[in-house]
């Protein structure tokens, strides 16, 4: 009991981090979107793990080659929507929607995950994860409107904002299907697989960005936001979340993503120079407390997502 309480505390402070760590990854785009092309961004994110992971990632098809030749379909669809699509899509989408959008449209993604959870898992969310779920939208929605609903009537979407509802579709599908498809694979063997996997993905669509609008130049700045984009809110990230799933469940997962934009509100205090507001703190809470009564519900649930012996 106290190892299952501590293994749940874990996951749940690695899931504190894996926001944080997002945060600053959809900060990074948005400063270097002028400066860095969408599709190049997205490559080398992933092409740099790919290079400092080939070791491990040798060992891992070689240990687990059974498993990976009995379930290639599995392991290339996870790859693609993990890897392949979603940050490539979001890059792609931050081009020509704004921040605002971006986190609105951000922000129906524990609700998609729960959705997804419904119709494939046949999990249906109990009345602890409801409430968090609620609490913890209107915690973001606070925060997005500076507690000021009119801000959301002035918001004009566009065809970048369709682009974030697939990015984030394609992340609550991988969110699900991950434990829908249990792999005999530890959990970091597993994700070296699926960078290598879903690195080439992104390739052609990096040379056919480069043919017709070019590369960018490597100053200081943009190698900077590179070398933080290809560890932390990649590998780093990624592995968190996953060890959230398996812990905690896809739905319980997926409410810590609300914590993204206020990270990202406490993070742009000292980097663009903000101050904290009421609203900061009134939407912080209210996330925190979405937060504690859905794992709060999840304490007496035995998750039955597999990772490996």
């Amino acid at each position: 009991m106290r190892e299952a309480l501590n293994a749940r505390h874990l996951a749940m402070a690695g899931l504190v981090l894996t926001t944080l760590f997002w945060a600053g990854n959809a900060l990074v785009a948005r400063a270097t979107h002028e400066s860095i092309p969408p599709f190049a961004l997205s490559f080398w994110r992933w092409f740099i793990p790919t290079i400092y992971l080939l070791p491990f990632t040798l060992k891992a098809i070689s240990r687990y080659r059974d498993e990976l030749k009995k379930h290639w379909i599995e392991v290339i669809a996870l790859a693609f929507f993990s890897v392949g699509a979603y940050n490539t899509i979001l890059y792609l989408a931050a081009q020509s929607t704004g921040a605002i959008n971006i986190a609105l449209v951000s922000s129906t993604m524990p609700l998609m995950i729960v959705l997804f959870s419904a119709l494939i898992l046949r999990e249906l969310p109990g009345r602890m994860q409801l409430i968090g779920l609620i609490a913890a939208f209107c915690g973001v929605i606070v925060i997005l409107t500076r507690a000021n609903p009119e801000r959301l009537t002035n918001v004009a979407f566009n065809h970048g904002d369709l682009l974030m509802v697939l990015s984030i579709s394609s992340w609550a599908l991988y969110s699900v299907l991950i434990k829908r498809w249990p792999l005999n694979i530890p959990l970091f063997p597993l994700l070296c697989i699926l960078i290598t996997l879903g690195t080439p993905m992104i390739f052609p669509f990096y040379l056919w960005e480069l043919n017709t609008e070019g590369g960018f130049d490597l100053t200081s700045g943009n190698v900077a936001a590179l070398l933080y984009v290809g560890t932390l809110p990649s590998v780093a990230a990624y592995f968190l979340w996953n060890n959230g799933i398996k812990t905690l469940g896809p739905g319980t997962t997926g409410l810590f993503a609300y914590l993204i934009p206020v990270f990202s509100a406490l993070i742009a205090v000292p980097a663009l120079g903000e101050t904290i507001e009421p609203y900061h703190a009134i939407g912080g809470a209210f996330v925190l407390v979405g937060l504690i009564a859905s794992s709060w519900q999840n304490r007496t649930r035995k998750p039955t997502f597999r990772t490996g012996p």
